[in-house]
């Protein structure tokens, strides 16, 4: 008699106590099942696939007997509850897998540090550029990755409005690299010139040069840049631009330098604006040099001044373009905005109340914030196209809805906020429209996130609903501010440390290992 065979009625027994496991195992398979739906434990939920697996293995034996020998029901037994203990838990376990940042990165850096900025082109084009605290550079691309630029911690470095060059200044020398639509890098050779440039208006630079006391302004097509379209002579007092979309104190301590602006924020305008100190300010064309309207803002008033993109116009079929805002402070504190396009005034605020504002041009716009005079209470303003008063930020429209729970961010355009309904939405700063609506997972959670650039980066905590959920998951979506359309969405549960909006539904997003680029 074989040595894997039982003798003759021996097996009964045995399948018995097979038959009995069986039923203890799979019943503790359904209460770990049970247990683990209820308290959303994951490893009560892997135990009752495995547990599954040992009592229909165990079952298989009791069923079979002794018609086979003991090794081969040993082995159908162990197969099937390797089979059903694999199909109940792997399944389960990868449909709850997290993403992770880096199999969704479009390119990938060392971590931004204390001191690091980040700049991306108004439209959405072009790479986004990074500049660290210790004067290196680097460039990001979706289509290209990322590539160092040579560059000195005094040096200034901007993107083009349009994304296609990138523009470093060191000292009076002003070099222009190509960028082109192919996202190359900038490597060939670069146009090199002498001075310090005011605007980039597609091939035409504006610069601004001194030599012996004498300072000139001139024009420089870059296609053909040997000869300049044309010069002006200039006053040797002179001073930049503001930061467009950066808050600024309503009254500057000191006048700003001439690439103070350009230095902030990593783009260099297309519209050049030029400081007469006998006159004011004044917008020159850039193919001409000659002054364009009128006088922008008085030389001695207290003036903040700088070019932005118009603000969103539905009834309009053609792309606007830039505008020149102003917002100016009497001695009170009171504040008067205007806009202008190519010199001519589009519009101009009553004065606000009296009081000790911070304001931030953008979009067309201007968004005052601080205390009113007679006040302590901190609160928000704007001056807008639609009308001379200055309102609260969306006007009546917001302060109908429904009450609010957190904001994400406000610009000119827009402001993204949550409310006590679970959801997230955008709002026209100055109409109050309702722009757009997205769901939370959970109302009562903490929702973080900015608004920069026209991209809205949000993180909101998952709602744990299976038993292998994991715990403390967060989902990161980067929204296209202007429509709510989510162009990346991850679930992680890596630990976020910061995010910074990009133009085109782009971000950076920080964690302590490195930053990856998202979108594009």
């Amino acid at each position: 008699m074989s040595e894997d065979q039982a003798p003759a009625g021996e097996h009964a027994p045995d399948a018995a106590t097979a038959l009995g496991l069986a039923v203890v195992l799979l019943a503790l398979a359904g209460i770990s099942a049970l247990l683990g739906g209820h308290f959303l434990l994951g490893v009560l939920r892997l135990a009752a696939g495995v547990l599954a697996g040992a009592g229909l293995g165990v079952l298989l034996i009791a069923l079979l007997g002794g018609r086979l020998r003991r090794r081969t029901r040993t082995l159908l037994a162990a197969g099937l509850a390797l089979v059903v203990a694999l199909a109940l838990t792997v399944p389960a376990v990868l449909a709850t897998r997290v993403d992770s940042l880096g199999s969704a990165a479009a390119a990938e850096i060392a971590p931004l540090g204390e001191g690091d900025t980040v700049a991306s082109a108004p439209g959405g084009q072009g790479p986004v550029l990074v500049r660290r605290a210790d004067g290196t550079a680097q460039l990001l691309d979706a289509a290209t990755g990322v590539h160092e630029v040579e560059a000195s911690p005094g040096g200034v470095l901007a993107l083009s409005v349009d994304g296609t060059r990138l523009v470093q200044v060191s000292g009076e020398v002003t070099q222009v690299h190509e960028l082109g639509g192919d996202g190359s890098d900038g490597s060939a050779a670069p146009v090199e010139l002498p001075g310090q440039p005011l605007a980039l208006d597609g091939d035409v630079l504006v610069l601004r040069a001194c030599e012996d006391g004498v300072c000139r302004v001139r024009g420089i097509d870059l296609t053909a840049p040997d000869e300049p379209l044309w010069t002006v002579m200039d006053a040797e007092e002179t001073r930049g631009p503001d930061q467009a979309g950066l808050a600024l104190p309503a009254r500057a301590e000191a006048p700003p330098g001439l690439l103070d602006a350009v230095a902030a924020t990593g783009v260099l305008p297309s519209v050049p604006l030029r400081f007469d100190p006998a006159q004011g300010w004044l917008q020159i064309d850039a193919s001409t040099g000659f002054p364009v309207g009128r006088v922008l803002a008085p030389a001695d008033a207290d003036c903040r001044i700088a070019a932005t993109p118009a603000p969103p116009d539905p009834q309009s079929v053609q792309e606007q373009g830039p505008l020149v805002l102003t917002v100016c402070a009497g001695e009170d504190g009171a504040l008067t905005a205007a806009a202008f396009r190519d010199g001519a005034p589009l519009w101009e605020s009553a004065p606000s109340p009296a009081g000790d504002w911070t304001v931030r041009l953008e979009a067309g716009r201007v968004l005052a914030s601080g205390t009113e005079a007679g006040t302590t209470t901190e609160g928000e303003i704007l001056a807008s196209e639609h009308g001379a008063d200055w309102i609260a930020p969306g006007g009546d429209g917001v302060a109908q809805a429904e009450a609010f729970t957190a904001r994400i961010g406000i610009d000119g355009t827009r402001m993204v906020l949550t409310n006590e309904a679970g959801q997230l939405l955008a709002y026209d700063t100055a109409t109050g429209t309702n722009s757009w609506t997205l769901p939370l997972d959970d109302p009562d959670s903490e929702v973080r996130g900015g608004l920069a650039s026209g991209t809205a980066v949000v993180l909101d905590e998952t709602v744990r609903e299976e038993p292998l959920d994991p715990r403390g998951a967060q989902r990161l979506r980067v929204i296209t501010a202007e429509d709510g359309e989510v162009s990346e969405e991850l679930v992680l549960d890596e630990e976020i440390t910061a995010w910074h909006p990009l133009s085109g539904g782009r971000a950076l997003i920080s964690t302590d290992e490195g930053t990856v680029l998202l979108g594009g």
